[in-house]
């Protein structure tokens, strides 16, 4: 049984990046389940509504995407290994692939096209998704049925949190055959060049949330600057 760690009401999943890799797309061969990648924002926003509380127990792994959290963690005695979803969704694409069958929600038809030119190798399906997809619609239930049928092994939900924790959990109530779901938000955007990724050195310096905070100030500022301090909260609890 893969070894955990629990912190903040989240069992994290614990081993080397290596040893994550294999036990997340390993899990493409097991009955239908989906993972999710929490961080600051998400660990606060489970404390505080009940649904997405859910929604994350629902998940068959919990793998640690913050190093703020790994920190915080430290501090409390308590060992996380860091992987971030963007950093898994590129071993996964720079790897071929992994010999999987990989299908995405999210990405629009001119990003899904720049990700097959740069991974032409990679076996790549894609599922067509609104730009605005209201949980529970007739255009979210058309996503969610094609989504559940067609033919992959790793399912890439691209939507934001937690609409794609909503979405993975509606698939699983359809899907039929085995298949993983990893709840990877902007990952792809990296890959496409939409969005520009802080270098490796200022990851290495803990301080990815930062340049993503000076990147897009206008969308994240509550996040990183009112809400995420709230963590404080439950740290001390």
């Amino acid at each position: 049984m893969a070894a955990t760690t629990d912190f903040l009401g989240f069992r994290f999943e614990r081993g080397s990046r290596e040893a994550l890799f294999d036990r997340m797309v390993g899990m493409s061969a097991r009955p239908f389940g989906y993972v999710v990648t929490p961080n600051v924002d998400l660990v606060n926003r489970a404390a505080r509504d009940a649904e997405v509380r859910a929604l994350y127990d629902g998940a068959a792994v919990h793998l640690c995407d913050s190093k703020v959290l790994t920190l915080m963690a430290k501090a409390k005695g308590v060992a996380l290994d860091c992987y971030p979803g963007s950093d898994l969704v590129a071993d996964l694409m720079n790897r071929g692939g992994a010999g999987q069958r990989i299908a995405i929600v999210g990405p629009s038809a001119d990003d899904w096209r720049a990700l097959v030119d740069r991974f032409p190798g990679v076996a790549l399906h894609h599922i067509p998704s609104p730009a605005v997809m209201t949980p529970g619609s007739a255009a979210w239930q058309t996503c969610v049925t094609r989504a559940a049928a067609a033919p992959w092994d790793i399912l890439l939900i691209c939507l934001g949190s937690p609409k794609q924790e909503r979405f993975a959990r509606a698939v699983g109530a359809l899907r039929q055959t085995p298949g993983v779901a990893w709840c990877v938000g902007a990952s792809i955007d990296f890959l496409t060049g939409r969005q520009v990724r802080a270098p490796r050195w200022v990851r290495a310096c803990n301080l990815e949330w930062l340049h993503r905070l000076a990147s897009n100030p206008g969308r994240l500022w509550r996040r990183y600057l009112v809400e995420g301090p709230q963590i404080i909260r439950l740290l001390m609890r």
